[in-house]
């Protein structure tokens, strides 16, 4: 009789230990590598959650983003101006041809492209998404209009810090701006300009489309650009106090920097041979998928560079114009194995946020060339951890490349303080991209309104306190007034009073 209720008990069992049915999350963002990379990282951890993840990429880069249960990759426009972006940016930063008037038009355009398009909006509507994580960089801010059109909850993730959103109290004479180069010790020129880099955004969205998001979205109740951008539940900025400055937060920011971190796995075929033979170890050089086309003098003073260091070099470059013995030329290379490596001494790299976090990981020194946007800064905090040295792209000769590659390489400061960042970042219970997916996990499951502060939905004059600052003005103003005008009539009256006597 017992036989009976075995196959009954014995479902009863699996359905008590199988993971509950999760929602679909859809990961938004404008379709470079290195921005949806890290998404995918915490999509995989999502999926051991019981959610489902979607990612709208074009067919080529599908291919280059890691493949996984639980991550799905769906249809998008495969623009001919996305790649424009960074070249015009590059263009500008090289001091080349380009403007930043047209670099606007270009992102305006992209966003109309994608905004605009019906047929992937009905695309997008089919996952049914429960939350939209939207790439939370100015690039891609323009496509926080989705998840208005969809009537769904979003979170903002990506390497760009944006308090003029998040909106948390920020430290401006100790915290330089995203674009800065600037120290935490900074002058009283530099704190003046630092404010104003920090204050600009707060009036003016650089990522915004080019028409009202009424227009996109003309079924949906009118509300301004900067006010939608402040409705995310959520902020999850890619960054950490092991490679960036300290930085305050409100409970629905959190800085998760080192998502795509990983261990390293083997090395493969002739880059295995190469890195095997090499006696005093090996300089890894990559200026990530977008930094591509960099100035022939550039290449040039690099390689005689190379060629007189003792050291084997793995070089990611994209002609083949250049050879010799301690140098390997390649087109791609898996740069987190290369990284990995016990063999790897330093890391010359554009200052990406993505690599600079692979080298901490593995506890690789580096040598930055900063070429745009945010590297800049990259290379300056870099430099400031005491990791590496940052260089001057424009502004170098190969005497002096040579001087730091020996100087970083032989001075164990700089093995020292990246190693020790290392274990900490280690160390920490929860990998990044673990902690994130359960923090998102959380807001599906209850929203995230219990983190959410008031300031974050105040009109921005309540905010800066400029309606307080007016009536404290006025009052002063007022009151001055009225001492002036007593003290003018006591001073009269005595005159008269004198004169009088007199």
């Amino acid at each position: 009789m017992f036989e009976i209720y075995l196959p009954l008990i014995g479902l009863l069992i699996l359905q008590s230990t199988a993971p509950a049915r999760g929602d679909n999350i859809l990961f938004l963002g404008l379709p470079y590598f290195s921005h949806l990379h890290p998404m995918t990282f915490m999509a995989k951890e999502l999926h051991k959650r019981g959610h489902e993840s979607y990612f709208p990429v074009p067919q080529a880069l599908k291919k280059a983003l890691q493949q996984s249960d639980g991550v799905h990759y769906i249809h998008m426009i495969d623009d001919p101006d996305l790649p424009k972006i960074p070249e015009i940016a590059v263009s500008i930063t090289l001091k080349k041809n380009g403007t930043w008037d047209e670099y606007r038009k270009t992102l305006k355009k992209v966003c109309d492209n994608l905004l605009l398009d019906e047929d992937w909006f009905r695309t997008l509507e089919s996952v049914n998404a429960s939350l939209i994580v939207v790439d939370g960089v100015f690039l891609s801010s323009c496509l926080t209009i989705i998840p208005y059109k969809l009537s769904t909850s979003f979170v903002y993730m990506g390497a760009q810090n944006l308090p003029s959103i998040h909106r948390t109290p920020w430290p401006y004479p100790a915290t330089p701006a995203g674009i800065a180069t600037y120290s935490e010790r900074m002058s009283f020129t530099e704190r003046a300009k630092n404010f104003i880099l920090h204050l600009v955004p707060y009036f003016i969205n650089f990522g915004a489309p080019s028409q009202s998001v009424k227009s996109y979205a003309p079924n949906k109740p009118e509300i301004s650009f900067s006010e939608l951008l402040r409705k995310a539940e959520l902020h999850i900025v890619e960054t950490d106090v092991l490679i960036d400055y300290p930085l305050p937060a409100l409970p629905n920011v959190e800085y998760l920097g080192g998502m795509a971190t990983q261990d390293a796995k083997p090395l493969e075929g002739d880059l295995l041979t190469f890195v095997n033979s090499s006696k005093n170890g090996i300089v890894v050089v990559s200026f990530g998928s977008v930094v591509s086309n960099l100035p022939q003098e550039h290449l040039y003073k690099m390689g005689e560079a190379f060629k007189r260091i003792e050291y084997d070099v793995v070089w990611t470059r994209s002609d083949s114009g250049f050879s010799s013995p301690n140098v390997f030329l390649t087109k791609w290379m898996p740069q987190n194995n290369l990284l990995g490596h016990p063999k790897t001494r330093l890391f010359i790299t554009h200052c990406g946020n993505g690599g600079q976090f692979e080298s901490l990981y593995h506890a690789v020194p580096m040598l930055g060339f900063p070429v745009f946007a945010d590297q800049p800064h990259n290379g300056k905090r870099m430099e400031d951890k005491g990791y590496g040295i940052s260089m001057d792209l424009l502004d170098y000769n190969t005497e002096e490349l040579i001087e730091n590659i020996n100087e970083i390489i032989s001075n164990p400061k700089y093995k020292k303080n990246i190693k020790m960042a290392s274990d900490i970042f280690k160390s920490r219970p929860e990998h990044p991209s673990v902690r994130g997916a359960r923090i998102v996990d959380d807001v599906i499951k209850y929203g995230g309104g219990f983190m959410r502060s008031y300031c974050q939905d105040m009109p921005l004059y309540q905010y800066f306190m400029l309606d307080i600052l007016a009536v404290v003005l006025s009052s002063a103003f007022v009151g001055i007034f009225i001492v002036v005008c007593i003290l003018r009539k006591c001073f009269s009256f005595c005159c008269r009073k004198k004169e009088k006597k007199e």
